[in-house]
């Protein structure tokens, strides 16, 4: 590959030439790779993204046919800390809203998430994920990095105002897609093995390893595959994520998340709309 590329490297080849041929060269080596010219990298360091402030909330939620709480959330990019901040503590106020309304289960659409900057998106679902650590990113044996909301008093993502839990684990089901790729991907191992909690949908896109950065003399930032993503059991190679329940039609999916709730709801659950229901429980002000 280095000679591939070399040879077409001439005295006279522009910078803009050069950068194509090398991210044609990473992306060879691994379709998660890519490069950030400093243009690219300036925006997102500095939080003015057009994307992010187009749509600097990339989330919708609502609760379906009056009991089934409903989030759907696309990959966030905003890398600077007040964009961040802004995402996270909007995402959680949704989530609190929303469960305020009394919901029999949650259902989580990442369909659509194809990655991003995932710790705020953590930091968003993190009283629903509840406490410990949810995944890791690993190399052969060795843990390169463990993802997790809250993992104890004095461990936690300092991307929101307040770290609140839901008491009750209400039954959950993400949603996913051949598009649900990179951190999308490993939100969904994070949600893997959480407590009565299911994914439906297609397999993903294949892009579930982790990312190192690398910063060139002009600004230009090569990304490259540092780790592959595994859930809190340490299981995952770096590709698809097979859902538990494979399911192709959109609206089939969410029949069989609606079944799957019903099916995993608490029978105390069942009783009229604020009995039994525990209040979101605060660990920091």
């Amino acid at each position: 590959m280095e000679t591939q590329v070399l040879k077409q490297v001439f005295p006279s080849s522009s910078h803009k030439e050069v950068i194509e041929l090398l991210e044609y060269a990473v992306q060879t080596i691994d379709k998660h790779n890519y490069i950030l010219s400093p243009e690219k990298y300036h925006q997102m360091e500095t939080g003015t993204n057009p994307e992010v402030l187009v749509n600097p909330y990339p989330f919708q939620y609502e609760i379906l046919e009056n009991k089934y709480a409903f989030l759907s959330l696309e990959g966030f990019i905003g890398v600077d800390s007040i964009s961040s901040k802004n995402f996270s503590d909007s995402l959680q106020r949704s989530i609190l809203y929303l469960y305020h309304q009394q919901p029999k289960g949650w259902i989580i659409d990442l369909r659509n998430n194809s990655g991003g900057w995932i710790y705020p998106m953590l930091a968003g679902l993190g009283p629903i994920l509840g406490s410990g650590t949810k995944a890791f990113e690993m190399s052969g044996n060795q843990v390169l990095e463990e993802y997790y909301f809250y993992k104890d008093s004095t461990d936690y993502l300092l991307l929101a105002d307040s770290i609140w839990f839901f008491e009750e684990q209400l039954p959950l089901a993400v949603l996913v897609s051949e598009k649900t790729g990179s951190a999308g991907e490993l939100l969904t191992l994070s949600f893997r093995g959480n407590p009565n909690t299911t994914i439906i949908g297609t397999p993903t896109a294949g892009f579930s390893t982790g990312l190192k950065g690398f910063l060139m003399p002009d600004g230009t930032q090569i990304c490259v595959t540092n780790g592959v993503m595994v859930d809190r059991n340490k299981k995952g190679d770096g590709g698809r994520i097979i859902p538990d329940i494979i399911e192709w039609d959109p609206l089939l999916m969410f029949e069989q998340a609606f079944k799957w709730i019903e099916k995993n709801t608490d029978s105390k659950l069942r009783k009229p709309a604020g009995i039994n229901r525990k209040k979101p429980r605060r660990l920091t002000e």
